[in-house]
């Protein structure tokens, strides 16, 4: 089956006035296969966070946004503000839908995928403190195990996406792009919970860094996001180096390594 170009969801960023970025989205890109493709090799530095790819880095760690709060003691994904809740459904798993300024959540968890966007004012500047802190932990763990990891590709704004998304849609139809593309609103990007690992293609789930994450990113509250076979699922294709942090609720989507997909696993849908 043909390959799509390059993988939309992980982290090209192309200019935009919250991020400050410089494009690296090239719709006229002649590449035929994602594997080919780092697209995300510049995001780093324009994302709020410390880069940990660069060998010749002082830090060690990723950084949050500056304007990030301190997680509570819970693991758990916690709504930042209250003032205006709403209970708008329930899911399939008879769990009620919640809709806190805008952003829906699920057993305390942030939902953003096709069916659920986004505002675009949410916009949390940079890699939350959550996933930061959670990351670090991960990434000592994986050095000990003789694994680096390194983050390609973090936050991306609302505008960020909108422009990226666009450009793959001149490039390559609307049909095409969203099997890879998250259009504006709908990336998880734009959440500050996800990242894309080490490397942006198909052959980096059989490597070795990649086998490590899909066996042990659920002990730090991160799942695999876009597991192999469940496109119909999640809406996109194949993802072995997008990663989401989800807090506690990790440990039961990854179904000793059989991944289970947040929205089998919440009762959601995943369709524009």
């Amino acid at each position: 089956m043909a390959m799509p170009l390059i993988l939309g969801l992980v982290g090209c960023d192309a200019k935009d006035n919250s991020d400050n970025k410089t494009s690296n989205a090239n719709p006229t890109s002649t590449s035929n296969t994602r594997s080919n493709v780092n697209e995300d090799s510049n995001v780093l530095s324009n994302s709020n966070v410390t880069s940990n790819s660069n060998p010749t880095s002082n830090s060690n760690e990723v950084k949050p946004a500056s304007n990030t709060n301190t997680p509570s003691n819970s693991n758990k994904e916690t709504p930042v503000s209250t003032t205006k809740t709403n209970v708008v459904g329930k899911t399939t798993k008879g769990y009620d839908i919640e809709k806190i300024d805008g952003i829906y959540y699920v057993k305390g968890i942030l939902i953003a995928n096709k069916s659920y966007a986004l505002p675009s004012t949410y916009a949390p500047g940079g890699l939350k403190s959550e996933f930061t802190i959670a990351y670090n932990e991960m990434k000592k763990a994986a050095k000990k195990d003789g694994v680096t990891l390194s983050v390609v590709s973090g936050y991306r704004s609302y505008n960020t996406q909108k422009t990226l998304y666009n450009n793959y849609v001149k490039r390559d139809g609307k049909a095409a792009a969203d099997t890879y593309s998250a259009r504006a609103g709908h990336s998880e990007h734009q959440t500050g919970l996800a990242a894309d690992l080490n490397k942006i293609s198909d052959s980096f789930g059989e490597t070795k860094a990649g086998k490590w994450l899909a066996n042990n990113c659920y002990k730090y509250g991160f799942i695999l996001r876009y597991p192999k076979g469940k496109q119909k699922i999640t809406g996109y294709v194949y993802e072995p180096w997008h990663f989401r942090y989800i807090g506690d609720e990790a440990v039961n989507l990854y179904n000793n390594g059989n991944w289970i997909t947040l929205e089998e696993y919440l009762g959601i849908d995943s369709k524009y």
